[in-house]
């Protein structure tokens, strides 16, 4: 992905977290129609995530042009990447990656296409799961001292359908039915990230640990910090959101810090650690507190290549 220019990606609303791994509870919800197979030489320019479904313009189709197993499974069962565990190849983006075509009804609810997708992965991928729990580093959101800098949403504010762009400060413009959109003026190192949102604070704690991770220059893929929303703020808010970060294969954090200490963002920016940040820009703040149990999907067995359409 080029980053010389500005970039704006819009993703869709983070959902309610799904208990437990139960693998598909009815194996009857299926796809109208799917086909599975490798996504084959990645090509430049080519953009991964999903296209259609829930909540879409498409809702009827959906198309996933390339992803690894992993990238599956994290949104068949509705989890971050981190919680997916088995063999290397499971994320080997190059060698390892799939394209997924489908048809469903137009009326297909989240929860049921998650299902479907279970269903599709283990019928094709010949799948053994189970899940296990362990802990991982996190953080409490709570209201700061001087409290909260949020306005909480009007929907009848909602803009028309409109060319995705930015406003007069540099921040993406959301259109209608998105929940968070970020942009990127450069590449390389760390530079300002300038994020949207229009979220409930559980959402928005969905992916502060990506936040976090960026903001430290941590690799992608890396383990995430777990955030719980403790704020006591129950209304869906429209906020925006600054902070430096990386988007790259950055080193972790200095030998002899703790994993969690923000860097140091470049003086010429200007622009906060993402802890500052959420509490200078939001009135909210992130206290760290004892590792937060995380259920992880083990991948006991998975065929390289699916079965065929």
């Amino acid at each position: 992905m080029k980053l010389g220019s500005i970039i704006a990606l819009f993703l869709t609303a983070f959902l309610a977290w799904m208990p437990g791994f139960a693998q598909a509870a009815d194996s009857n919800v299926a796809f109208e129609a799917a086909s599975v197979k490798p996504a084959g030489p990645f090509v430049p320019g080519e953009m991964g995530g999903m296209r259609g479904g829930p909540g879409s313009g498409d809702p009827g189709r959906i198309t996933i042009s390339r992803a690894t197993l992993s990238d599956l499974l994290a949104r068949a069962y509705d989890v971050w990447l981190d919680q997916v565990s088995g063999p290397a190849w499971l994320n080997d983006r190059s060698a390892y990656a799939y394209r997924i075509d489908a048809t469903l009804a137009p009326n297909t609810t989240m929860e049921q296409f998650r299902l479907m997708l279970q269903n599709l992965l283990a019928e094709r991928f010949h799948l053994r799961l189970h899940h296990e729990t362990k802990t991982h580093p996190g953080y409490e959101l709570v209201v700061a001292s001087g409290g909260p800098k949020l306005k909480e949403w009007d929907p009848a504010t909602i803009a028309a359908p409109g060319k995705p762009g930015v406003d007069g400060n540099g921040f993406p413009r959301l259109p209608p039915g998105a929940s968070v959109s970020f942009v990127i003026s450069k590449s390389g190192g760390m530079v300002p990230i300038r994020m949207a949102h229009r979220e409930t604070m559980a959402m928005f704690c969905r992916g502060l640990g990506t936040d976090i991770n960026m903001s430290n220059g941590t690799p992608i893929g890396s383990p995430q910090a777990r955030v719980v929303d403790k704020t006591g703020l129950t209304g869906t808010y429209e906020f925006t959101l600054e902070f430096a970060g990386s988007m790259g294969m950055m080193p972790s954090a200095p030998a002899g810090s703790e994993p969690g200490t923000p860097l140091a963002s470049d003086p010429t920016e200007g622009a906060p650690d993402i802890f500052t940040a959420v509490e200078e820009q939001l009135g909210l703040k992130l206290v760290k507190v004892k590792d937060i149990p995380v259920d992880i999907l083990i991948v006991e067995n998975a065929d390289k290549v699916p079965t065929e359409n």
